[in-house]
């Protein structure tokens, strides 16, 4: 758009340029320069010239502002997308923590169980096996009598 915007006030200032030195230059004391003299048509021309560049920087105004306008539609949407998603991460995060904190302790007091279990399966063969010799070591000595 700036490109744009340049290339029609050059060629803007071309024209103008062109219509300007058409005029005779003052040069001649006699020559009278001043507004009367100047044909209406010239002027008429440098007027609609004036009014068709600033009609035209005024669409060029109005075209940057609907695209600011337009850019910042779009850079809240995407911060309110960004802080949604932000959110919604959050709150998983949340719930994986509290998953993963259940999963430890069940899976510790998983371990403990097993452990105990081990403790009294050991605990019961010693016993059996004790028990066992000392029933054998009784009839033993009940048969050797």
């Amino acid at each position: 758009m700036k490109k744009f915007f340049a290339l029609v006030i050059s060629v803007a200032a071309i024209a103008f340029a062109a219509e300007t030195a058409s005029v005779p230059a003052p040069t001649d004391p006699t020559v009278d320069t001043s507004v009367e003299q100047v044909p209406v048509d010239v002027m008429q021309e440098e007027l609609s010239v004036r009014d068709s560049v600033m009609q035209l920087r005024d669409s060029l105004c109005m075209v940057e502002k609907d695209s600011l306008r337009k850019a910042v539609v779009v850079e809240e949407a995407k911060s309110a997308n960004w802080e949604k998603s932000y959110q919604t991460m959050k709150a998983d995060n949340e719930v994986c923590a509290k998953a993963l904190g259940v999963a430890l302790g069940v899976n510790e007091k998983s371990k403990e169980n097993a452990d105990e279990e081990k403790k009294k399966a050991a605990m019961m063969g010693g016993t059996s096996f004790l028990s066992g010799l000392g029933i054998g070591l009784l009839i033993m000595w009940l048969i050797m009598k």
